[in-house]
């Protein structure tokens, strides 16, 4: 089955992000002294480079052209966030602006797979994006969290500890 060029465009564009988004987490991992964050960082890289291949694999099932990617709107952008993951100066300050950055790339990446699901031609293709969504949207639940238990620790851990103070 032949796939519409719009589709093979969006399918393409996808490859392409989720390619990006590998390359910054694996950069995040070597940067970030927290071993929680290296984790996590790492897990999401591998996960990254899933939905890349999972993409790709729905190009080539649905025979779309070689799917390389159209070069993107903004070629330097890769270029700069992982010279922001590169910046910081202080281990837990570095740390929290990577996850930050992580958190901002996955909201971009739950827009832009929302978008897909609006316009995709075909419920197939529409589960595609909703499922690439839903997996974005737990990327940025667990950046979240470890964001808010290396910023403040103590109250994290309360506030999962279910924990409270009696008077």
């Amino acid at each position: 089955m032949a796939l519409s060029k719009d589709l093979c465009g969006i399918l393409a564009v996808g490859v392409e992000k989720e390619r990006k988004a590998h390359e910054i987490y694996v950069a995040a991992a070597e940067r970030t002294s927290h071993p929680l964050g290296k984790k996590m960082f790492r897990r999401l890289a591998e996960e990254e480079t899933k939905h890349e291949q999972l993409l790709a694999s729905w190009a080539t099932q649905g025979v779309c052209p070689a799917v390389s990617g159209p070069a993107p709107a903004d070629k330097d952008w890769l270029a700069r966030q992982l010279a922001k993951v590169a910046a910081a100066e202080k281990p837990n300050a570095g740390d929290l602006e990577a996850i930050e950055l992580g958190r901002q790339m996955e909201l971009k990446s739950i827009q832009f797979y929302t978008d897909c699901a609006a316009k995709a031609p075909d419920p197939p293709s529409k589960g595609l994006f909703l499922r690439l969504k839903g997996e974005e949207d737990k990327h940025l639940a667990m950046l979240t969290d470890l964001y808010e238990f290396m910023a403040n620790p103590g109250v994290w851990q309360t506030r999962e500890g279910k924990a409270h103070f009696d008077s």
